[in-house]
């Protein structure tokens, strides 16, 4: 994701491959030594330009010195494979391109601190370049109808197509992120003194180097269940991984506490954890084994096909007898309050941990696409659980929810999504509200920050307490903002009504808001934010809708009974 062809393809997988092959003329054979590249470290005040715009408060980052890695020597049957298709080929790609791809220096991806109620970081990316480019040539090739914005006092722009935002700190830089993401990058302070400020400067010696202030990052919930023995390995307090590429590959890591007990306490079960990998290591020895050693003595050889899976085993046993080594006696130390744990590799994994070096730092403008299709993997799933949820209280109350439960009179008091709580194993935040008062009354308005977070949408930024997942509401709509509805009022079918969607503007949770319907009116634009519209049927299922969905497509599939034939672009 950036402002060059060559860098939004880089998201793609397959074209990975291809910003490698550029890379040759960077690092060709002939201008390469036998000595590893020298990576000089900072002077002192000085910093390179993409560590210099990691804020000293940062939650994470990672660094990759690319063209370095890339000239190594680890990695020189690789760069002479990719010459193999000559320097015409090489010239041009780069001639096709701006920047030129061969140019590419380092790669850095910078995750800001998360604020309260936010459950994704904002998460930026920075390519820096060998030669200087005219940015202007960049905006003119590939953003032609980019938007001229500022924050902070600094220029970006915007592509609304893919909802991307990119800046140009000089000539030799280029900075994106997401639309909303990037604006919030460059209004915080890139010098920001803070936990991260001495991992920012050992970074610039470093050929690989990343590093996370592990105390502000969220537990993930899959870790809340981890066994009493290994929890003291989730109270660092921040931790680095870097990358040395001498004769051998040495990686490193460090895991900092917050007093000696903490240390020694994480020493033990990082020990004990290293023990059960061991033991982990069994199952796959007796596969190999298997594979290798027949139950009964051999009366003659082996059929010829059986001789690379005999091969596989015998290099799967030596790799596993290398693990297990490393597991024995774990290079680990303390030191005061912090492990360090340091790997040397033999000489023949140095080229893989050369190559993967490269991979990363390729790999890292994707990682905004890589949150994004979990995000909405996650999202998707939320939508399947208010669709199950949908489904269950239709089985108990005969009929699907209204779109608000409205007091005596009529008037609707609180949303759908309230309604559903107990379907949603909400049971005990459904019994604090009073059903006979307002979403905003004085006792409901306390709930509103105790979203479930089913409702929060993980593709972008929460605001407290609002939600992306709506309904629409009309008398052609699959809901009404006081009558029920049963199957048998979806006579267009179920599989082709949509229930809800996600997107437009975030509204309170609790607050009767939703989509009102008419299909003589034109719809908001549900594209926004996430670029795409994700619904839910009544059959409960779901699905992202085509980008260019027709107006006359979108009100077929909303109405629950006008008949239409649902467009060719559905």
């Amino acid at each position: 994701m950036s402002a060059a062809r060559w860098l939004l393809a880089s998201l793609r997988p397959a074209a990975l491959a291809g910003l490698a092959c550029a890379l040759v003329a960077v690092g060709s054979p002939h201008q390469v030594s036998a000595q590893p590249p020298a990576v000089p470290a900072a002077a002192a005040g000085e910093l390179p330009s993409d560590l210099a715009l990691v804020p000293g408060d940062a939650l994470a980052f990672a660094h990759v010195r690319v063209a370095d890695v890339w000239k190594h020597e680890s990695v020189k049957m690789y760069r002479q494979m990719f010459a193999k298709a000559g320097p015409k080929a090489l010239a041009a790609l780069d001639a096709q391109f701006v920047p030129p791809p061969s140019t590419v220096d380092r790669v850095t991806a910078i995750a800001l601190p998360m604020e309260p109620g936010q459950n994704q970081p904002v998460i930026v990316g920075v390519v820096t370049f060998t030669v200087a480019f005219d940015p202007a040539s960049v905006r003119q090739a590939y953003l032609p109808d980019a938007k001229p914005l500022k924050s902070g006092g600094k220029e970006y722009y915007t592509y609304d197509k893919d909802h991307l935002a990119v800046h140009f700190p000089d000539d030799k830089t280029i900075v994106f992120g997401d639309e909303k993401g990037l604006p919030i990058f460059l209004v915080h302070p890139a010098k920001a003194a803070g936990s991260m400020t001495a991992a920012i400067r050992q970074a610039a010696g470093k050929v690989l180097f990343a590093a996370v202030n592990a105390k502000k990052l969220p537990l993930p919930p899959e870790l809340e269940h981890l066994p009493p023995e290994f929890k003291p390995l989730l109270q660092a307090e921040f931790a680095t991984v870097s990358l040395d590429l001498a004769q051998s590959a040495t990686v490193a890591a460090r895991l900092v506490y917050a007093t000696e007990a903490d240390a020694t306490a994480a020493e033990k079960a990082l020990r004990k954890a290293a023990e059960l990998a061991r033991m982990g290591l069994n199952q796959p020895r007796m596969e190999a084994e298997k594979q290798l050693y027949p139950k009964q003595p051999l009366l003659k050889p082996r059929p010829i096909e059986d001789l690379p899976v005999a091969v596989a085993a015998v290099a799967a046993l030596g790799a596993l007898n290398v693990a297990d080594e490393i597991l024995a006696d774990l290079p680990v130390t303390r030191e005061g309050t912090a492990l360090a744990v340091s790997v040397t590799a033999p000489p023949w994994a140095t080229a893989y941990f050369g190559l993967s070096a490269v991979s990363a730092g390729l790999l890292l403008p994707a990682i905004q696409k890589v949150r994004g299709s979990a995000a909405q993997a996650q999202s998707t799933n939320n939508m399947k659980q208010i669709a199950l949820a949908m489904h269950n209280y239709h089985d108990t109350y005969g009929g699907f929810p209204a779109a608000a439960i409205p007091d005596k009179n009529g008037k609707p008091l609180l949303s759908w999504r309230v309604a559903i709580l107990p379907f949603i194993e909400q049971t005990a935040l459904y019994n604090q509200f009073k059903l006979d008062e307002p979403w905003d009354s004085e006792h409901n308005k306390k709930l509103i920050p105790l979203m479930p977070k089913i409702y929060a949408d993980p593709r972008g930024p929460i605001e407290m307490g609002k939600t992306h997942y709506k309904v629409f509401v009309g008398k052609e709509a699959g809901f009404d903002w006081k009558e029920k509805h049963k199957f048998t009022d979806y006579p267009d079918g179920t599989s082709n009504t949509i229930m809800a969607v996600a997107g437009g503007d975030p509204v309170v949770w609790t607050q009767p808001d939703d989509i009102e319907f008419d299909s003589k009116k034109p719809l908001p634009d549900l594209t926004k934010p996430f670029g795409n519209i994700l619904a839910a049927m009544f059959d409960g299922s779901v699905r992202v809708l085509n980008p260019k969905i027709s107006k006359e497509t979108l009100k077929a599939a909303i109405t629950r009974n006008g008949g239409e034939v649902i467009g060719s672009d559905w």
